[in-house]
């Protein structure tokens, strides 16, 4: 119940506003109408550029609320509440990562009349975006908690998040680059929803296993909460 009151009021402050909702869409289609645009015949693109937009619209909710919050200094009200650390933690990755399903699948709805092919697994395809939705709110939270300066946060979100655009296969399958190569991407978390994805939509997989894919997601999850959490209590 105290996830869900903490959940409900980031929901109400921040998400369902008409510049957050706006952004959710019009980012998603400016992203899909400038590659379909370019390559005309997106199917192979489709995964990699849902996974950018889930990685954009949940690490920039993310961050952006909590840099807001700590600025104006109204972090601490919900320090002093009845609440634990990993309650606060999981309640904004919560409703980060609701964000990011709706930007996830507003991007797949001006995907699709570009793409030849249907989705092959829908459940298995909401699964994947949801798990990559947790993870990347997982990161964009602990992310804006580490850095000193709270304005400084989206400066280090952007040094990871767009070297992870050409390291996880998003654009340019990983199969193309040199065999070295493949040690960085398996290293960049989007790898694995990229691959995940690509299996949920076009049934196969460049470089991981998608069962690999979803134990790395969890894993991936579960270690940015515990991270974000630690930090919480060192910060405050």
């Amino acid at each position: 119940m105290k996830i869900l009151a903490m959940a409900e009021k980031e929901l109400r402050e921040y998400v369902l506003k008409p510049g957050s909702i706006s952004w959710g869409i019009v980012f998603p289609l400016v992203f899909t109408l400038a590659f379909a645009i370019r390559f005309g015949d997106v199917d192979h693109l489709a995964p990699g550029l849902l996974s950018i937009s889930v990685l954009f619209g949940t690490t920039s909710f993310v961050s952006s609320s909590v840099i807001f919050e700590r600025r104006l200094r109204t972090f601490e009200r919900l320090l002093v509440a009845p609440v634990g650390y990993f309650e606060i933690v999981l309640a904004k990755v919560l409703v980060g990562s609701l964000f990011g399903l709706f930007v996830g699948f507003t991007s797949l709805l001006f995907l699709r009349p570009f793409t030849v092919y249907g989705v092959w697994n829908p459940w298995l395809l909401l699964l994947f975006l949801t798990l990559s939705a947790m993870c990347f709110s997982g990161l964009g939270l602990y992310i804006a908690l580490i850095v000193e300066n709270p304005i400084n946060a989206m400066t280090w979100l952007n040094l990871i998040r767009l070297p992870m655009m050409f390291t996880s296969g998003a654009i340019v399958s990983l199969l193309l680059f040199p065999h070295w190569f493949l040690a960085v991407g398996l290293a960049t978390p989007m790898t694995y929803s990229v691959e995940g994805l690509r299996f949920s939509m076009l049934h196969y997989y460049d470089v991981v296993n998608p069962l690999y894919s979803l134990l790395v997601l969890l894993i991936l999850t579960l270690l940015f909460l515990y991270l974000s959490t630690s930090r919480l209590e060192n910060l405050y």
